[in-house]
């Protein structure tokens, strides 16, 4: 068996290692390239997220501050729970 797993091992293919360095080079390249877009893209997304939150607080400012001030609530006084049950007082 020990023989049997031998022979195996030499004539399994051999490892060719003249590319070993480049390959490594082009891996780390590539890995540092990732992480550079991940952290555009964070930092892109955190910008949304600002201009967003802005955006919808001077929206809401500016709707705010032209309201008009509420109407009393007379029109449908006659539909009030107590004036169902009790009736309208004189």
């Amino acid at each position: 068996m020990f023989e049997r797993d031998l022979a195996a091992l030499i004539r399994r293919e051999t490892i060719n290692l003249d590319r070993l360095e480049a390959d490594i080079w082009r891996r780390e390249r590539r890995i540092a390239a990732l992480r550079t877009a991940r952290r555009f893209l964070a930092s892109g997304q955190g910008l949304v997220l600002i201009l967003a939150v802005l955006s919808s607080a001077l929206i809401g400012a500016s709707l705010a501050s032209h309201r008009q001030a509420p109407q009393p609530f007379m029109a449908e006084e006659k539909l009030a729970p107590s004036n169902l049950l009790l009736g309208t007082s004189p």
